[in-house]
């Protein structure tokens, strides 16, 4: 038992002695050195650089776990996505990790594609004391318990999909004026007739952009026919699938294709290819997610963007206003329950060669 309470004596000891050192190197207080290195001391001055200087020279760390049993910030955001292959959360992860960098934050990821794996991530992360929770809930993910569990104790971001919990804030990308700039895009071209290839029936978003098309093919008096618009998955395969099948046939076919996923539109081009018809003199296509393929088809491929940048400064701002959003922007619910803020970013679209022909 001695020898158990000298070990822990010498740990503590260690670990004084090390931000002692650092302090001594960087010839400021011991003070000074856990305000920079746990963020608390924002200013990036001489002071600061001497800090992370000596830490860097001493391998001295913050240990955020021991931090966290003394003080209720731990300067970490969590992030929970259903994968990082798909375009959207690989874009959103690529402009997320450099702010909460320069901010001396760490960024803790969860990936989980099922309701199941998400909520084990969501709890996960609660666990490590996280300051804030950023979550994108998988396909037929139901986290309305877990997030309404929560609300109360810690920031919480929902984006994209449908509302898990009004106390929880959400930013979103607004699916209408999405639909409205593709098709007026389309309108200006002088199209009169466009296919819609969906991504997967049971996806919120799916669902919302299917009826968006109906919506805004109807306010600019364009044809379309059912058997022209279908739902399915986000793949080159699928894309290339269901072009063969619409334009083998010796029917009426569509003046432009617009495809749910910038995967599917490439697979509509390499079908062209195969078929000899070209693209934007034949046919126009347009992409959505502007991903890398985007940039690499031949011809280069019109495609709508998530303003990704806004869609994280929102978040973190949402994120540091509180719990349920903030009582400032915390709006009253009928019946007197609480309900959190929603932000609505509408989309660019990103005009390449695949659709600038006119008619």
């Amino acid at each position: 038992m001695a020898r158990t309470t000298d070990n822990a004596s010498a740990s503590a000891a260690s670990a004084n002695s090390s931000i002692t050192n650092v302090a001594a190197l960087a010839n400021v207080s011991i003070a000074t050195v856990s305000r920079v290195l746990s963020g608390k001391r924002t200013k990036d001055d001489d002071i600061a650089r001497r800090v992370r200087a000596a830490a860097a020279h001493l391998n001295y760390s913050v240990n955020y776990a021991a931090s966290a049993l003394r003080s209720t910030v731990t300067n970490t955001i969590g992030l929970v996505i259903p994968t990082a292959n798909d375009p959207f959360c690989a874009q959103l992860l690529d402009e997320i990790e450099p702010v909460i960098d320069v901010d001396s934050q760490q960024l803790l990821l969860g990936i989980g594609g099922d309701q199941a794996t998400q909520i084990q991530r969501i709890e996960s992360l609660v666990d490590r004391h996280v300051d804030g929770l950023i979550v994108l809930p998988a396909w037929e993910a139901y986290l309305s318990a877990e997030l309404e569990h929560y609300a109360s104790t810690l920031s919480i971001v929902q984006v994209g999909g449908r509302r898990c919990s009004s106390r929880t804030s959400m930013v979103s990308i607004d699916e209408n004026a999405a639909m409205e700039i593709v098709i007026r895009h389309l309108a200006e071209r002088g199209i009169a007739s466009v296919a819609y290839m969906a991504g997967k029936e049971i996806s919120f978003e799916s669902a919302e952009l299917f009826a968006m098309f109906h919506t805004q093919m109807r306010a600019h008096h364009l044809a379309t026919e059912t058997e022209w618009n279908k739902f399915g998955d986000r793949s080159v395969q699928r894309g290339f699938n269901c072009a063969m099948r619409l334009f083998s046939e010796p029917l009426v076919q569509p003046e432009a294709v617009v495809c749910a996923d910038d995967a599917i539109a490439f697979g509509v081009m390499v079908a062209f290819d195969a078929l000899g018809i070209r693209v934007p003199e034949d046919v126009l296509v347009v992409g959505y997610h502007d991903s890398a393929i985007a940039r690499t088809t031949m011809p280069r491929l019109t495609s709508v963007r998530a303003p990704f940048e806004r869609i994280v400064s929102e978040c973190l701002r949402l994120l540091a206003s509180g719990p349920a959003g903030g009582a400032a922007e915390t709006a009253a619910a009928p019946g007197g329950s609480v309900r959190a803020p929603r932000v609505m970013l509408a989309p660019q679209l990103i005009v390449r060669d695949s659709s600038v022909f006119r008619r």
